[in-house]
């Protein structure tokens, strides 16, 4: 089914219930389907309702349409002012003909651990709406992200709109990524960002942990006071023995960790430079 309002897609999830499936750019669902590990008997095409669609800066917010495809994210110049984290994260996604269709509101939705999106929406503290028949609200990021490939998302709901706050114009950001290849999933990845003027710092490690994982010991302890080395790599030791590692054939747990703790550092040097 191919609706042309926001209206006629909620009611069709509502109504179909389990059985339908939201399709945004199809670049996570599609290769689900194809490997059986999604089978959702319809799907609701959102390719064409135009409320999901758009950048806007408002207030201390960019808004961002879910269907917004990640092309056009990475080429705003607003977005490229006020949430240059983001730009950096989404070089690191895919290639080029995944993100001239690929969406933000489908990567976030399909919730992988290695996604970098995921983890630029935590550690920027973003806010998700999300609609149904039966109304809306809005969720922080960190509360969204529930486990691998599992979210906040309830029947019949889907992201409609991201709201990212804005970078203070100091803003220094770094993202690092270990994979295997350009394009593929993260094995490890770090994002940070620092504003000197605004005295924040924000850390966030992914594809450590089924969820991207916000360190707030980092960020508070480092936000007013300079770079120490020897504390950082205390801190950083600890914030990562608070998380519950991943093994797979990529990588194991404690090297997840090690890469994630060398990175930390790199990055936290980069931006107090």
């Amino acid at each position: 089914m191919r609706p042309s309002t926001l209206g006629e897609a909620l009611e069709l999830l509502h109504y179909h219930g389990d059985e339908a499936r939201p399709l945004a750019g199809g670049q996570s669902l599609v290769p689900m389907m194809n490997l059986r590990m999604a089978r959702p008997s319809m799907l609701v095409d959102l390719n064409v309702v135009p409320e999901l669609s758009g950048i806007a800066l408002q207030s201390d917010f960019l808004r961002v349409g879910a269907m917004t495809r990640q092309a056009v994210i990475l080429d705003d110049a607003q977005v490229r002012q006020h949430a240059p984290l983001v730009v950096v994260a989404l070089k690191h996604v895919g290639h080029f003909q995944t993100r001239s269709r690929g969406t933000i509101g489908g990567s976030l939705a399909h919730a992988d651990p290695s996604a970098e999106l995921a983890l630029a929406m935590v550690t920027l503290n973003a806010r998700l709406r999300l609609q149904s028949v039966n109304g809306e609200r809005v969720i922080e990021a960190h509360e969204f992200f529930i486990d691998a490939m599992t979210t906040a998302i309830g029947a019949g709901e889907i992201i409609t709109e991201i709201m990212i706050p804005r970078s203070p114009p100091d803003a220094k950001v770094v993202f690092r990524e270990y994979a295997r290849r350009e394009g593929d999933f993260a094995i490890v990845s770090t994002a940070v960002q620092r504003s000197a003027g605004e005295s924040s710092l924000l850390v966030a490690v992914g594809g450590v942990a089924s969820v991207p994982f916000f360190c707030s010991e980092l960020s508070r302890r480092f936000s007013r006071s300079g770079f120490d080395t020897a504390i950082a790599t205390d801190l950083a030791r600890a914030e990562l023995e608070r998380i519950e590692p991943m093994s797979d054939l990529n990588a194991d747990g404690a090297y997840r960790r090690h890469v994630a703790s060398i990175f930390l550092l790199e990055s936290l040097r980069e931006v107090f430079a």
